[in-house]
Order: structure tokens, then sequence, then C-alpha cells
């Protein structure tokens, strides 16, 4: 008698600092048997509060509605982009011969509007260089597909053969951010430095309350 006194004792107290702390009995009963990895519910329902959010190709921002968001929430973020085939940010444009302009880098993740950073690689003497003196910019770009660079004035350069760094940091695909909340309503996320990038990129989301 006095085992099940005990016993019974022991569950009422297991219940009452169980059900306190919001955490179901079965969870922590089976929870030194879990033999696989922690899972989360990502249905879309009013009250969702983990889920997968897409940012448009173009687009900085997207909008999760859902009860779940309270103004002190925090929220842990993460990247899954799906790049496509030749997403390139950073490489160079090689054997620019001596009496041509420009050269051509193909790239899926070029995009109109976007920074490209160029320089020149090769080392080469300043009398030499004929239209490189000038400087470089964009020449053109097809979004999604190529752009070129070409000397600032479009003098032909005046070595046996240049190389062009180039980079787009704009096109890499990290930096997620909260815009803002409206509690038990929505909240806002993008791109921390605010562009859009070239590509759709699924951002994983879960809700931590504090309140």
């Amino acid at each position: 008698m006095k085992i099940i006194k005990w016993l019974s004792a022991f569950l009422a107290l297991y219940a009452e600092v169980a059900l306190g702390c919001n955490i179901y009995p079965l969870e922590i009963v089976h929870r030194a048997l879990m033999r696989g990895p922690l899972m989360t519910n990502i249905s879309s329902s009013p009250n969702q509060w983990s889920g997968r959010t897409t940012i448009n190709s173009g687009s900085a921002t997207a909008v999760v509605s859902t009860f779940s968001i309270n103004s002190d929430s925090i929220l842990n973020l993460a990247i899954q982009a799906a790049l496509p085939a030749g997403y390139t940010t950073r490489g160079q444009i090689t054997g620019i011969v001596s009496g041509n302009a420009s050269g051509v880098a193909s790239t899926t993740a070029v995009y109109s509007g976007q920074t490209i950073h160029a320089t020149l690689m090769t080392e080469t003497a300043p009398a030499s260089l004929g239209g490189l003196q000038n400087g470089l910019r964009v020449n053109s770009i097809v979004d999604g597909v190529s752009f070129a660079i070409s000397t600032a004035n479009s003098s032909a350069i005046g070595v046996l053969a240049a190389t062009f760094g180039w980079s787009i940091p704009q096109a890499e695909p990290r930096g997620i951010k909260v815009n803002s909340i409206s509690s038990r309503n929505y909240f806002i996320l993008g791109w921390a430095d605010g562009a859009a990038r070239p590509v759709d990129t699924t951002v994983m989301w879960e809700i931590r309350r504090t309140s």
C-alpha cells in the first residue's frame, strides 16, 4: 500500500509540474526514448507557428499572415534557396584582346538594376592601357543570361590580353531579417539590405512566443 501511495503522490506531483510548464506529460515520458529528429508542423492555418515562405524574384519582402505572432515574439529564420544552373555571383572575363573594347560574362544571377563591381586584373604598364585608362562600365545586361563590361568610353584596350574580375554582391542569397510585426495579424520578412534578388528564395521560419 505504501508503494502505491508514494507512486500516486509522485504521479500527481509530476502531472502538476508538467501541466504547469505547458508541456504535455506524455512528451516528457517519451523524450528519453526518442530516436529521430524533432519535427514541427508547417501546415497552413490561421494559428500557424512555422512554415516556408517564398520571397519572389524581383521582390525584397514577403508577408506571412498568422495569429501566432506577437510584437515581442522571437523568430528563427533560415534560407532555403533553390538556385538555378549557372547562378554565379563572381568570376572573371578573360582573354579580351587588344583592339576590343568589351567582354561578356554569362550568369543566371544577373538582373537589371543591380550593382556590378568590375576591376582590371591584368598587370601592365599604364602607357599601354589604351581605353582602360578611363575605367570600366557595364555596357549591357540581359536579365538572367549575361552582361557585358566595356571601357568607360568604349575605346579599344591597348594591352595584348586583359582579364576583368567581377562580382554581384546583391545577387548573393543571404541576409534575411524581420522588417515589421503586427501582433496577432502578420509579420513581414525580407532581404536585410532591402534589395530584390533575381531568384525565388524560400525562407524557413519558426515563431517563439515570449508572452
